[in-house]
């Protein structure tokens, strides 16, 4: 123990050498009464540019590269040497007095060897003119040979940092190109990617997360140093000192976070957390659950039967009981809820049914009951044949697994009806998830349901039965739900799975639409309305429908998209303002470049012209500076085309936040911080000046911030929305809600798994798929999923708390979320916190709304 701590101690000397220290204290990682932060251990990989066609091909041969010879030559440290009691970080620092014989194979870079007042002899990297893909490779392994290092092996290590100190950069983007082990070359497909902070002249770290980086593996060979995308002038300077490496999180925090202040701690205001303590003492009018287990007619003591929240994911390997024999579901008037119904079998059973009764309350009023069981995606050779087939070689045993098991666990997502005399298979050792949903109506009463749950064997014999109470509160949610939504839906998917090949008058799509329609989701594109015209006037009752919040006039692939299909839109909406009101336009998908940007603006003068008061978005991903000096960036130049602001959560994230916690995803930068302001005070002036902010999310980023893949916590998909009512964001898009792959094989009900390396790599299940394809269920039409339900039950959460607000501010509102999440990477995962809250707060609006309702 003494050892590890002298060896801490003396880790801990030698970072603050490194970096500039100020005198306040770490604070602790967490903000805001109960809230824990989440594991940041696997970072997240962000959308971004990649290097273009010139990254795949090896450099040009240099003569004046180093050679063998050089690895034989004594150490050349120029800068003062430090006691041993002071080691470095493994790596290296490039202060050798030969530094620049290892550079070779530059684009519009030079490298050599200056020295600093500070850190002492340091490589200095300088653009030569403007011009896109600046780089330089360097022979690293024959440096730190020279230098007198070890060879270092990429395996050993999850974090490369460079210590470096930015002058006159317009970008804040390093990429770093790498070759290991066999690979003597560098290659487009071995890169990663990391920010820094272009708006200073300190010295900071630039930490690159190699834990999905391809071929990160053997003898760290070279390194191709792109410090930025592109240049904008000649003399955009990058400095380096050194290259370190560390082991795991835990070692490179330690080196970078060194006397920083923690910026995720909240302020709380005292007297709207005075109020939350009242509120949340409010008394709850629901009857305590009686948990007695039930005894069927025909008890099967092998067979077990318990429940869990709508919220929970649980494998078919869980077999652990939460020794909840029954629940109590809470829901408002005009909602959705349901509870998880596990079955485990000890020995098997075969030909069991499940069955339940509507929920009912004392008087004989009913509630609208659905019970759906959780479909396993199943080994499909005929899929994994395509797969094979579509790579070129045989897939490897866990690839294999990969495409019906996620992350190696058996888990649910489609949710199929149970129709009527239905019969399942249970085998030993497993569970199985079925999910019972209610549905209050406008008018039901308030007050206690009850429901029966019955497990028959093949036999006919009871052999396991269960009640389920669900409470309903004294108020409404609205129709016309405050959070917009809008998602692709794709009709050729749907009629290529159905083999509908000659239509059918637009019945399928009509019947997925309403699906999600059914979960408070509105697709892009109404039914009757699938070419982007209005000429079927039974799209009129989508248009006044209150649940539709938002369409696209013209659907953004519409390659006919001009002058007379806006006026046709314009002519045909404008008979009622309200239709006007839900029409959005999104014609430009996340514009990465200035002539995506042009294109936008473009647009926006056509609508302003054909569509007065028109609303248009064009999803972002990105945010880059436009010039040297960070005075424009993408938001600026679209400013005047753009009224209703769609970007990634992650935007929110400042750099400090990013600087301080290296596992989130930024793609901003200092510089525009610094002299345009943060993103989020930027769209409070949006959004105070009349246009509306939308948020959505994709494949990435991954943990800790959330997205909706299957692969995430599911309680998660619930604190998304949470998340966007404490930021103050209106509306909610997703790209896709049928994305299916190999629909030729399977209809698309598979485990979609994604992968892909690179700067942009990602590993994950499920991406834009939210509903799946009823053929293969006997459905003409769509079977929800897991998610999709979580989504509605987000979306009726951000309900509860605009009710919330409406009656007791936002600061009151701001204060109750933040004891569930203070940021986009800062929140509470426990179930039992999340549950708490949910009731608190249904008892709450019922207290302050039970009047009003009555009036």
């Amino acid at each position: 123990m003494k050892k590890h701590y002298a060896l801490l101690l003396a880790l801990l000397s030698v970072i603050a050498i490194f970096v500039a220290c100020t005198t306040t204290p770490n604070a602790p990682e967490t903000g805001g009464n109960t809230i824990a932060a989440t594991d940041p251990a696997t970072a997240s990989q962000t959308d971004g540019p990649t290097t273009d066609g010139s990254s795949d091909a090896p450099p040009a041969p240099d003569t004046d590269a180093p050679t063998d010879t050089d690895a034989t030559t004594e150490p050349e440290s120029e800068t003062e040497a430090k006691p041993e009691t002071m080691p470095d970080p493994d790596g290296v620092r490039l202060d050798h007095k030969n530094l620049q014989r290892f550079f070779n194979g530059g684009n519009l870079v030079t490298a050599e060897r200056v020295e600093d007042p500070d850190m002492g002899y340091v490589l200095k990297l300088a653009s030569t003119s403007a011009g896109n893909d600046p780089h330089i490779q360097f022979s690293f392994k024959n440096y730190s040979k020279a230098y007198g290092a070890d060879t270092y092996m990429a395996e050993n290590y999850r974090y490369v940092l460079l210590y470096v100190k930015a002058e006159g950069c317009s970008q804040s983007i390093f990429e770093l190109l790498y070759a290991t082990g066999s690979n003597t070359g560098i290659t487009g497909q071995c890169v990663t990617q990391a920010m820094f902070d272009n708006s200073s002249s300190d010295w900071q770290y630039i930490v690159f997360d190699m834990s999905n980086a391809a071929a990160w593996n053997g003898a760290i060979n070279l390194f191709r140093l792109d410090y930025q995308p592109n240049v904008m002038s000649a003399g955009e300077t990058m400095y380096i000192s050194a290259i370190w490496f560390a082991k795991d999180e835990e070692e490179m925090t330690a080196i970078t976070r060194r006397g920083m202040k923690d910026p995720f701690v909240v302020e709380t205001d005292p007297v709207a957390e005075s109020k939350v303590e009242e509120l949340l003492a409010t008394p709850d009018k629901a009857p305590a659950v009686d948990n007695t287990k039930l005894n069927a007619e025909k008890e099967d003591a092998g067979l077990d039967l318990w429940f869990n929240h709508a919220y929970t994911k649980t494998p078919a390997e869980d077999t652990k009981s939460t020794g909840w024999n029954s629940y109590m579901l809470r829901m408002a008037k005009n909602e959705s809820e349901g509870v998880h119904l596990l079955l485990a079998s000890k020995s098997g059973h075969n030909g069991i049914s499940v069955s339940v009764t509507p929920f009912r309350n004392a008087a004989g009023n009913e509630l609208k009951t659905e019970l759906m069981y959780g479909y396993y995606f199943e080994e499909n050779q005929a899929l994994l044949d395509t797969i094979a087939k579509g790579l070129g070689r045989e897939l490897t045993a866990e690839e294999k697994e990969a495409h019906w098991k996620v992350d190696g666990k058996t888990v649910a997502d489609p949710l199929p009806w149970v129709k009527d005399n239905q019969t399942f298979d249970l085998a030993a050792g497993r569970s199985y998830m079925y999910v019972i949903k209610a549905t209050t109506a406008v008018d039901s009463p308030a007050g206690e349901y009850t429901a029966t749950v019955t497990i028959k064997d093949k036999n006919g014999n009871e052999i396991k039965t269960a009640t389920v109470k669900a409470y309903v509160w004294n108020f409404t949610l609205p129709e016309e739900t405050s959070c917009k939504t809008q998602m692709d839906l794709s009709w050729y998917n749907i009629y290529v799975a159905h083999e509908c090949w000659e239509g059918d008058d637009s019945v399928l799509y009509k019947n997925y639409y309403d699906l999600l329609l059914s979960n408070r989701v509105c697709a892009y594109t109404l039914p009757y309305a699938t070419q982007g015209t209005f000429s079927d006037a039974r799209v009129n009752q989508y248009l006044d429908n209150p649940r539709v919040t938002a369409f696209n006039p013209i659907d953004w692939k519409n390659h006919s998209y001009n002058d007379d299909t806006i006026k046709s839109a314009y002519k045909y909406l404008s008979q009622k303002q309200e239709w006007l009101d839900k029409s959005y336009f999104y014609i430009v998908d996340e514009p990465g470049n200035k002539e995506a940007l042009d294109r936008i603006n473009a647009v926006g003068a056509q609508l302003k012209e054909h569509f007065p008061g028109y609303k248009m978005m064009a999803p972002m991903h990105v945010n880059y500076a436009l010039n040297t000096e960070c005075t424009e960036d993408f938001i600026s130049y679209i400013q005047d085309a753009i009224n209703v602001w769609c970007y990634k959560p992650y935007f929110y994230t400042t750099f400090a936040e990013y600087n301080y916690d290296k596992s989130l995803a930024y793609r901003m930068s200092a510089g525009i911080e610094k002299n345009l302001g943060t993103f989020a005070d930027r769209m409070e002036k949006e959004q105070a000046e009349g246009d509306e902010l939308w948020w959505y999310v994709t494949r990435r980023p991954e943990s800790p911030e959330i997205t909706l893949l299957i692969d995430t916590e599911s309680v998660r998909h619930r604190i998304l929305f949470w998340q966007q009512k404490l930021y103050n964001v209106d509306s909610f898009l997703y790209y896709l809600a049928n994305d299916w792959y190999y629909i030729d094989v399977d209809n698309g009900v598979n485990a979609k798994h994604e992968t892909a390396s690179g700067a942009d790599s990602f590993d994950c299940y499920g991406n834009g798929v939210l509903v799946y394809c009823g053929q293969d269920f006997g459905v003409y039409g769509g079977v929800g999923s897991l998610r999709l339900e979580n989504v509605r039950d987000g979306i009726e959460d951000f309900e509860y708390l605009t009710m919330l607000e409406d009656t007791y501010g936002k600061e009151v509102t701001d204060a109750l979320i933040h004891r569930l999440t203070t940021s986009i990477s800062r929140y509470n995962t426990d179930i039992d916190n999340f549950t708490d809250l949910r009731v608190a707060l249904g008892n709450i609006l019922e207290e302050a709304l039970a009047e009003k309702e009555q009036n």
